[in-house]
């Protein structure tokens, strides 16, 4: 047998081996999750209205978000969301001479602790994101999430940054599993709890949010100026 259709045999037995176990590594791999379908990707860059994560054992849909600096809390709704498929349009960041006319998204091994500023969690449908270290004990966490929703909103500002030393973040988005939702900061409202306001460490006099929950559903990354929120499971690395 000629040494070329013994290798042309190999390569076909090897194309009908890995067709036969594509179906069952695809519906089980997380990097490659089943809804992530032709007519799921189609949404890429539509407008959305929540936030769907899919997570190891559950789902969950957001309808806000609340992200607590050292100097003052956020909230948000998740209205006006833009999806993008990190897998697919990632790629064109490495192409020369095209890459810089793609907006930047996450990428494998950029997210990581070096740039890490905290964590996220999540009950019901709002995902609080603390980018503080102070601690606290649970019940008067409870009191200060309770503050968080209930008080009144304060004029929207460029203040939403990660200390008043910082720049403001250009942008904010939510990684999960192959998306990236994009939320506009515009949708961000400065909110402090009663007897507070904001300022340079108001926040740091409060309770961490760590003690409510049993684990953190992500963690928060400053990426050229983007806060991106990372939740597990993703294609990016680590996760």
């Amino acid at each position: 047998m000629r040494i070329g259709n013994l290798i042309w045999l190999t390569v076909a037995a090897f194309t009908l081996a890995r067709g036969a176990f594509l179906p069952e590594a695809f519906a089980q791999n997380d990097r490659n999750p089943s809804q992530n379908t032709p007519a799921d990707r189609a949404l890429e860059g539509a407008r959305l209205d929540d936030i769907h994560l899919a997570m190891q054992d559950s789902y969950a849909t957001l309808t806000r978000i609340v992200v607590v600096t050292p100097d003052c809390a956020f909230r948000g709704d998740t209205s006006v969301t833009r999806r993008r498929n990190v897998n697919k349009v990632g790629i064109t960041q490495d192409m020369p001479f095209i890459g810089e006319f793609f907006a930047a998204t996450p990428r494998q091994g950029q997210l990581d602790a070096g740039n890490q500023l905290g964590l996220a969690y999540l009950d019901d449908s709002t995902l609080y994101v603390d980018l503080r270290s102070s601690g606290a004990s649970r019940s008067s966490a409870r009191s200060f999430l309770g503050a968080l929703n209930s008080s009144p909103a304060e004029p929207r500002g460029a203040s939403f940054a990660a200390n008043g030393t910082a720049a403001p973040f250009v942008g904010f988005s939510v990684v999960n599993r192959s998306f990236q939702f994009q939320v506009p900061k515009n949708n961000f409202t400065a909110v402090s709890p009663a007897g507070t306001s904001c300022g340079k460490g108001a926040m740091t006099r409060l309770p961490a949010l760590a003690p409510l929950f049993a684990q953190a559903v992500g963690s928060a990354h400053l990426l050229k100026g983007q806060l991106i929120v990372l939740v597990k499971p993703s294609i990016i690395a680590g996760y």
